[in-house]
C-alpha cells in the first residue's frame, strides 16, 4: 500500500503577498497543527524541514515533532532532510530515539547534504568536504541504530570506545531513508546502503526522475537489496475547489522561491513557469482533486513510488486555504489514489 503523507519546509514569510504578519511563534504553531491534521485525516506521515537560515522557523524538526507526536495517535513522524554532513550523528541517533519514545515507535529520520550552505558555515564544517563528511556519518549514524553499544574511529569526529548511545527507540532500528534532490550518486548510495530512498521532484517529467529510480534499484540489486528498496517522492502539492483557485495561488509559490535577500538561495518562478508545472506531466501538484489525481496516477504507473509526501504550506499560504487542501487531500485525493493504485495491483481496468 503506498504510503500518502504531507510536510513543510517550516519557511516563513514575515509578511505574506497579502499582506499578512506572521510571527515566529504563529507560523510554528501552524506547522503542528498541519501535523495534527494530517494524522485525523489517516494520512501515513507528516515530513518536516531542518533550515537554519532567517528564512524558515525550524532548524531541530525533533522538539517540533514531539508536540506533533503528543496530539496524534498513528501518523509517523520525519525529518526532511536532517542535514547529517553538519550534525552530530551521535546526538542525531539521541534525539530520534526519544522522539521514537514519546510517540510509541512512530519516528523517522531522512538524511541528505543540504542544499543550503548555512548549516556549514554555522556548525564549522567545509563545504567542499560535504560528500566526504556526509559519507562518514552516515556510516556512523547505521551502526550507531544496529548497535547499542559502539566503538568507532573516523576523521570527522572524535572516536567512541564502548560507547552506551542512550536512549534506543521503541522500534528496533530507527528507519533512515536517504533524501535526494535529483543527484545521481545519492540515488546509488541508497541503492548499495539498502536505504529507502525520496526524490524531490522539482522539475522535468516522471520519465526524467525515472531515471534515477532506475539507478537506485539498479544498484541495490548488486548490492543483494533489492527486497528492502522503496522508494518515496516529494512535490509541491495544493488542492483546490476549481482550477482558477489553484491559479490564484501563484503570488504565494513565487514568493516561496524568490531570493529573500542578497545572495540568498531561490529563484523566481514567472506566471508561465507555474502554469506549466501545473500541466499533466509537470510536477507541480497543483490544482483540483481530479487533477492531482490524474497526475499521482501517472506518476505511479512510472516510478512504481510506495510514499508520497507533498508540501502543503508554502510561501505563506492562509492557514485556512492550507487546512482545506489539505482536507482534500485526506478526503478526495488519497481514498481514491489508494483505490486506483490498489485495483492497478490487482489487474482490474
Amino acid at each position: 500500500m503506498v504510503e500518502i503523507g504531507v510536510a513543510s519546509l517550516a519557511d516563513r514569510q514575515p509578511r505574506t503577498v497579502d499582506g499578512t504578519t506572521v510571527t515566529e511563534a504563529a507560523r510554528t504553531a501552524q506547522i503542528i497543527e498541519l501535523g495534527v491534521q494530517a494524522d485525523e485525516l489517516g494520512l501515513d506521515v507528516f515530513g518536516l524541514g531542518e533550515h537554519h537560515s532567517r528564512d524558515f522557523v525550524v532548524s531541530s524538526p525533533v522538539p517540533v515533532l514531539a508536540a506533533v507526536a503528543a496530539r496524534t495517535t498513528r501518523i509517523r513522524l520525519t525529518s526532511g532532510v536532517t542535514v547529517l554532513s553538519a550534525l552530530d550523528p551521535v546526538r542525531v541517533h539521541q534525539d530520534f530515539a526519544t522522539l521514537d519514545l514519546i510517540s510509541g515507535g512512530r519516528a523517522e529520520i531522512t538524511v541528505g547534504r543540504s542544499a543550503y550552505p548555512e548549516p556549514f558555515a554555522l556548525f564549522g564544517v567545509d563545504i567542499n568536504d560535504y560528500d566526504e563528511v556526509f559519507t562518514e556519518k552516515l556510516d556512523l549514524l547505521l551502526r550507531l541504530r544496529d548497535e547499542p553499544e559502539i566503538s568507532w574511529s573516523g576523521t570527522h569526529r572524535p572516536p567512541l570506545t564502548r560507547a552506551a548511545v542512550v536512549p534506543r527507540g521503541v522500534q528496533a532500528a530507527l528507519p533512515v531513508w536517504i533524501g535526494a534532490g535529483g543527484t545521481p550518486a545519492s540515488a546509488a548510495r541508497a541503492g548499495l546502503l539498502g536505504l529507502p530512498l525520496i526524490l524531490g521532484y522539482l522539475g522535468g517529467s516522471p520519465e526524467h526522475l525515472r531515471g534515477l529510480v532506475d539507478l537506485y534499484r539498479a544498484a541495490g540489486a548488486r548490492a543483494g537489496h533489492a527486497d528492502r528498496l522503496r522508494v518515496g517522492v516529494a512535490a509541491h502539492y495544493f488542492g483546490a475547489e476549481t482550477q482558477a483557485e489553484a491559479a490564484s495561488t501563484y503570488p504565494y509559490y513565487h514568493d516561496f522561491l524568490r531570493p529573500k535577500h542578497p545572495g540568498g538561495g531561490g529563484f523566481v518562478v514567472t506566471p508561465q513557469a507555474f502554469t506549466d508545472g501545473t500541466s499533466p506531466d509537470r510536477p507541480l501538484m497543483i490544482g483540483t482533486p481530479g487533477h492531482v489525481i490524474d497526475k499521482l496516477v501517472h506518476l505511479h504507473k512510472v516510478l512504481g513510488y510506495d510514499r508520497l509526501q507533498l508540501l502543503a504550506d508554502w510561501g505563506g499560504l492562509p492557514a485556512p486555504l492550507v487546512e482545506a487542501s489539505v482536507h482534500r487531500l485526506g478526503t478526495e485525493i488519497a481514498p481514491a489514489l489508494r483505490e486506483t493504485l490498489s485495483r492497478v495491483s490487482r489487474g482490474i481496468p
